[in-house]
């Protein structure tokens, strides 16, 4: 769930920046570049924020960024507070996408660990293609900044189920 939501912002990001943020198409590429600096330097130290978090609270601070960014992207209409959304945004997946890897091959057998990650990319392939298809849809009917704000609430309530359960 948490891709489909991911990918669905980022399937209309370059119409956020173009109609939302009203910048040249370059401005998209800027946005992007930001992001990717922020995947590569929580890339970079997400093992040392796993060990002293632990995997269960990385997760958690990686969801609640994530809803944070959506909801700060879906409510400004500013440049350079949008690059730091998704900075910020890009910098939590990395930390999530690291901290589930990790755990998952701590956690399955070797056996099978071929497998179940085989698996697992197939069934990320297919949420990232769902919540694309459905992100255009949504923002072609409600509004590129109502489908940034409809990701936040989902995902806030997973990671709070997530603290619940793992507390």
């Amino acid at each position: 769930m948490l891709r489909a939501l991911d990918a669905a912002w980022f399937a209309v990001l370059v119409l956020y920046a173009i109609q939302i943020l009203h910048q040249r198409p370059g401005g998209y590429g800027l946005l992007l570049a930001f992001g990717a600096l922020g995947g590569i330097a929580v890339g970079g130290i997400a093992h040392r924020i796993t060990r002293r978090l632990g995997p269960w609270r990385s997760l958690l601070l990686a969801g609640l960024a994530l809803a944070a960014t959506q909801a700060g992207l879906g409510l400004t209409a500013n440049v350079a507070i949008a690059a730091v959304m998704v900075l910020a945004s890009r910098a939590a997946w990395a930390l999530f996408d690291i901290t589930v890897v990790t755990m998952r091959q701590r956690q399955v057998p070797a056996v099978l660990l071929g497998r179940v990650s085989s698996l697992y990319f197939t069934v990320a392939g297919g949420s990232d293609a769902v919540g694309a298809i459905g992100g255009g849809a949504l923002a072609a009917a409600a509004g590129i900044g109502a489908l940034m704000l409809a990701g936040a609430i989902p995902i806030a309530a997973v990671m709070t189920l997530l603290a619940w359960r793992h507390r």
